[in-house]
């Protein structure tokens, strides 16, 4: 069995789909169960969120529960452009499996994003003049990958190219252009290494490790007709296509501009919400639910909160509606509603596209989930609204 710690959800499922789409069984967890069988165990966290002694600890105990199974390999699945804990819960990893080194291989050539020299280029540009760079929660200001990684863990990082020595311990990343250089560092692959990186470099580990007969092309699916979309994702393109969807005559439902204006009127609000969203399952069956503007007093953490509500609201309208699919939008958004649901063990069916998945959920035979990362593209297989 092959393991994987995902720092987020959606990142859990892209990992499931490179899994279907190379022909290996998965299983997606948020916990280590003992005799799971699978060929690919996927743990999904919410690290990339969390502090950082928070994020440690959970990498402490699923690194100790993992290495009970006795798997061939624990795969460090993280953001491809190096946001959250990756530092820190890699160093904790390798502590944890008494491993010397930890090899990094982040970047994602399919979509243009490669290091060269130690520089993150995101659509050719370097990652802090990136589109990328302007919309996420915290600016990035540098382009330099050991700068990205953090100050605690700097100081243990090197990076390196084809053809140089991998050194004996720390923490190195693998300047990568292309697909050659994928394959190069998953020969690195040895028992003294902690493998980590982004979906390419685990696409590449897998077909280094054993190559399977393909799956079959899989034949077109029936999406179910009671759907919810939640699109909880800050990038300005996914806002104007769930824009375009509304003058295009599907149901969008907006959260309330004045949520959280006053903690008194908070629970009128999201009962509002949640009839509007009961109406337009009625009347279309298919609902998208999604922030514009938010009215708002000084929230320390405001982008937890709107998670949160956009879960209850969910978890309220679920108790009332049989949905037959819910689609996701952003892995903190993603990680909200499920810890909400208490869903905790998913099975990948059908991967969409890169990094959108459709699994069954064990807690809810009748419902398909599907996630998608914030900046990934909506597939047009069950985004037909434009």
């Amino acid at each position: 069995m092959i393991a994987v710690i995902a720092d987020d959800f959606t990142g859990a499922a892209e990992i499931g789909g490179i899994a279907l789409r190379l022909g290996w069984n998965a299983i997606i967890d948020t916990r280590v169960v003992k005799d799971t069988e699978t060929d690919i165990l996927i743990i999904a966290t919410n690290t990339r969120s969390m502090p950082p002694q928070e994020a440690r600890k959970i990498i402490r105990e699923l690194t100790l529960q993992l290495l009970g199974l006795q798997p061939q390999i624990i795969y460090k699945k993280i953001d491809s452009v190096l946001r959250g804990n990756v530092g820190e819960e890699l160093l904790e990893q390798m502590d944890i499996s008494q491993k010397r080194r930890a090899l990094l291989i982040p970047a994602n050539p399919s979509l243009k994003r490669i290091i060269n020299e130690g520089i993150y280029y995101y659509e050719g540009l370097p990652l802090k003049h990136s589109t990328f760079a302007d919309n996420v929660k915290h600016r990035i200001s540098t382009s330099n990958v050991i700068e990205l990684m953090g100050e605690r863990s700097a100081k243990s990082t090197v990076v390196i190219s084809k053809g140089e020595p991998m050194p004996d311990t720390g923490l190195i990343i693998g300047n990568t252009i292309d697909e050659t250089d994928l394959d190069h560092w998953a020969g690195r692959l040895d028992g003294e290494t902690v493998m980590a990186g982004g979906s390419s470099f685990f696409n590449a580990l897998l077909r280094k490790i054993k190559v399977n007969d393909l799956p079959a092309d899989p034949v077109g699916f029936a999406f179910g007709k009671k759907a919810i979309y939640v699109c909880g994702s800050a990038f300005p393109l996914s806002r104007s296509v769930v824009e375009d969807a509304r003058k295009a005559g599907q149901y969008v439902s907006y959260m309330p501009t004045r949520m959280f204006c006053n903690p008194a009127d908070q629970a009128a609000y999201m009962a509002q919400w949640e009839g509007d969203i009961i109406k337009g399952i009625e009347a279309s069956g298919a609902v998208i639910i999604a922030i514009n503007n938010i009215e708002e007093p000084r929230i320390e953490n405001i982008s937890s909160e709107l998670g949160k509500t956009i879960a209850t609201v969910v978890g309220n309208v679920m108790q009332r509606v049989q949905l037959d699919e819910l689609v996701i939008e952003g892995g903190s958004t993603a990680s909200s509603v499920i810890n909400k649901l208490k869903y905790t063990k998913f099975h990948p069916t059908q991967e969409l596209a890169p990094g959108v998945i459709r699994m069954k959920v064990e807690e809810n035979k009748g419902l398909h989930l599907t996630m998608k990362p914030g900046s990934y593209n909506w597939p047009s297989s069950i985004w037909k609204y434009s």
